[in-house]
């Protein structure tokens, strides 16, 4: 390493001296003579910063050849730790930080994804692992921190979009995590926060898109025509993530200050660049820009590192600079600063330019705000009692200035690392935050979730009752501490009562609370139902009336929406009446229901003696006199089904052979006939002889013998009411054999007609 002092200690004063620079100062220069070159003058390239948890700072730089990792905690004593060669000689050399892991890819060669332990800097550098399956080569990556993502841009398997893989699932060997086709083609480069990226998509300009689900990749908005529009390079954000600074990599463009607050709508706010050489040499190129604070640091071919004050978005002024590569006449090709790093937290710069090496440098007059050490403090947003179903908010105090989070609950580590946590469990959590390879663990943060209480409303969706019943008991199953009775969203009681009284219709909720817990029941519509009419019914006339004879007509009113139904003695009658006049002819109590859709209304009707029973009459032979045994108001005599005249009292004298009957107004008013009784004046006779007629056997069962003196023409048969009931044809005969087949018990007339015309004959017959 002697070699390499005696260079710093004999160029340090060319650079002090004989550069440029404005407000900056050069504390370190690292070149080594003698490393391989690229292109036969390309001799370093990238650089990026790690800061290891003894606040010790390193520089972890590319060369052609190789990836060198430099202490330069003190400048004075710059202190090569490690080096790794890679497979070739290559331009490009990209790396980035993930925790205790350094991550370095090349565009030329077969390197892949090579991964670099950091834990045991300050003593020694590990390669752990070196992925050449996914990807061998690709021209950059970076990392979004919060959720542990790594984003290849440019890989030889993945020209036209970018790789993805999982550090939060496996730093050391991570998993693919998606492989995504973007719309704007191949990506120079990408800048990310919180899974939002900004892509530099070359001379198709830039385009913003939503990383969160890359299996459904979100488009939130593209830049392609803008002025002063060349190859659109590389971009970083201002800390308020409102603002972008992108380069475009093509000579005599300037850089651009944008808004994106709005992404689908990206508004130009400054142009700036750097123009050391001019006015002669108008022609500066810009390669990287990066953002701290209200500063922007720009690598710049030929210039150097720049620095340019953002804090007017609309007047960028440059602050400092200094010029790591002085040997420039012009702005030809691409020669001088390629990388700057503003992020150490001594607030040192470290620059690479590709012929002068590394440099440390610092500002003179602007202070940079020193980033807070880790802190893993909480803030919990949540209700001060949780419940089931709830979710608890943890999240880090300062969640962009830490490049990785891991949470634990109960001890155990969750698989959820970006810096905020939905928690809906109960336990003790705790994050763990780290920077680079440092951590710190926050409090514990303890949740506990009771379980809700249940919230149930019966009879629902839908409860009518009637007004009659108002005020209607509403009653909860549901324990809880207090209930909250809510009609039409407006609060109407409150308190440890599980019921309610209704009054009114309308929809109904109950909030049933325990523990600081609660739950709303789902809404019950209770509808109060209006009373049916008490007189929507009446009687068509008025009682005793007569059984079996008269008839009461129940007469309803035609009522919308409005049923009855009918009982007797608590039987039902019939289940609806479906007219609106019913007949009624029994005696009984009757009960007659009015109903609606939540109303029943019961009506009596006592008939119990309504209808009289009517009083049959005994008729009893007293010699040739008939007589009405039971009393009654009025008489009528019958004799064979024919009224008599003026046969209207209580007795009768038999005048002729027949059946008679007597019908009576009973002391009720009530009709009443009474059984016929057959009276016969001939008598029969056993031997015929001129004008006799013998009948046999009587009483008879199925057949009946007829014996006449003269010849028969004709019989009838009568019964006792006198209805005709069979008429035989005698033909001349003197003995007629008749039927009684088919005929009911009972008595009943015979009437014979004599052929030779002289007259007929009558006779009694049972039948049995």
């Amino acid at each position: 390493m002697q070699p390499f002092s005696l260079l710093i200690a004999l160029l340090l004063p060319l650079f002090v001296f004989s550069q440029d620079r404005l407000d900056m100062s050069l504390l370190a220069n690292w070149d080594e003579e003698g490393l391989p070159m690229a292109s036969g003058f390309l001799k370093y390239n990238d650089i990026w910063g790690y800061v290891d948890c003894q606040g010790r700072e390193y520089a972890i730089l590319g060369s052609a050849r190789f990836i060198h990792f430099i202490e330069v905690t003190n400048p004075a004593e710059l202190r090569e730790v490690a080096r790794f060669p890679g497979s070739v000689n290559s331009v490009w050399r990209d790396f980035k930080t993930y925790g205790h892991y350094a991550y370095a890819v090349a565009d030329q060669g077969t390197d892949g994804l090579m991964v670099f332990d950091l834990s045991q800097l300050p003593d020694t550098v590990l390669l752990v692992n070196q992925m050449t399956d996914v990807f061998q080569r690709s021209h950059n990556l970076y990392i979004d921190q919060p959720h542990g993502r790594l984003y290849l841009a440019g890989a030889n398997t993945r020209s036209n979009g970018t790789i993805i893989l999982d550090l939060a699932a496996d730093p050391v060997a991570p998993p693919v995590l998606a492989d995504v086709l973007l719309p704007g083609g191949y990506i120079h480069d990408i800048h990310l926060r919180d899974n939002i990226g900004y892509c530099s998509h070359g001379f198709n300009g830039l385009a913003i898109y939503d990383f969160t689900n890359p299996q459904q990749l979100v488009t939130l908005g593209t830049y392609t025509t803008y002025p002063e529009q060349g190859y659109n390079h590389s971009s970083w954000l201002t800390e308020d993530g409102s603002k972008l600074v992108f380069a475009d990599e093509t000579h005599g463009r300037s850089l651009k200050l944008v808004d994106v607050s709005d992404p689908a709508d990206v508004t130009l706010l400054s142009l700036f660049k750097s123009q050391l050489l001019g006015p002669d040499f108008p022609n500066s190129i810009v390669h990287n820009p990066f953002v701290r604070g209200d500063y922007a640091f720009l690598s710049y071919y030929h210039d150097g590192v720049q620095v340019y004050d953002l804090s007017d978005p609309l007047n960028v002024e440059r602050a400092a600079y200094y010029d790591t590569y002085p040997q420039s006449v012009n702005y030809n090709g691409y020669e001088g600063c390629w990388g700057v790093y503003p992020f150490l937290p001594s607030g040192n710069i470290i620059a690479s330019d590709i012929t002068n090496g590394l440099f440390v440098l610092k500002l003179d007059s602007i202070e940079l705000t020193p980033p807070a050490p880790v802190d893993a403090s909480l803030e919990a947003f949540a209700a001060p009692e949780l419940c089931l179903g709830d979710t608890a908010v943890l999240a880090a105090r300062n969640p962009a200035l830490y490049s990785a989070y891991r949470w634990m609950k109960d001890g155990a580590l969750l698989p959820d690392t970006g810096p905020v946590l939905y928690a809906t469990e109960t336990g003790a959590y705790a994050l763990i935050a780290f920077d680079g390879g440092c951590q710190d663990t926050s409090s514990l943060a303890a949740l506990t979730f009771s379980p809700k209480p249940e919230a149930v409303l019966p009879g629902g969706p839908r409860l009518v009752i009637c007004e009659t019943e108002a005020p209607f008991l509403l009653s909860t199953p549901s324990q809880g501490d207090s209930y909250a009775w809510y009609r039409g969203g407006a609060l109407v009681q409150e308190g440890p009562s599980p019921e309610f009284e209704v009054y009114e219709s309308g929809f109904y909720r109950l909030e049933v609370s325990i523990g600081g817990c609660s739950t709303l029941s789902d809404a019950l519509e209770v509808i109060v139902a209006l009373a049916p009419s008490p007189d929507a019914y009446f009687l068509s006339q008025p009682w005793p009336l007569c059984l079996g004879y008269d008839t009461i007509s129940l007469l309803l009113q035609d009522v919308p929406g409005q049923g009855y139904a009918l009982s007797n003695d608590g039987g039902i009658t019939t289940d609806t009446l479906t007219s609106l006049s019913y007949p009624l002819v029994v005696n009984g109590l009757y009960h007659l229901f009015i109903f609606n859709e939540g109303c029943v209304l019961e009506a009596t009707l006592p008939l119990e003696n309504a209808f009289s029973e009517p009083m049959i009459p005994a008729i009893e032979l007293q010699g040739d006199t008939l007589l009405a045994a039971s009393p009654a108001m009025a008489y009528q005599w019958y004799l064979n089904g024919e009224p008599i005249s003026a046969a209207e009292g209580p007795t009768h004298l038999v005048q002729a052979t027949g059946d008679y009957w007597v019908e009576v107004i009973d002391i009720n008013g009530c009709p009443a006939v009474s059984a016929p009784i057959f009276v016969e004046l001939l008598v029969a006779v056993t031997e015929p002889s001129a004008g006799m007629l013998r009948v046999y056997p009587n009483p008879a069962h199925s057949w009946l013998m007829l014996e006449s003196a003269a010849p028969i023409e004709e019989v009838r048969l009568f019964d006792a009411r006198g209805r005709l009931m069979q008429t035989v044809r005698g033909a001349g005969s003197l003995i007629l054999e008749i039927s009684l087949l088919g005929l009911p018990a009972g008595m009943y007339q015979l009437r014979v007609q004599s052929e030779d015309g002289r007259g007929s004959s009558t006779a009694r017959v049972v039948v049995r």
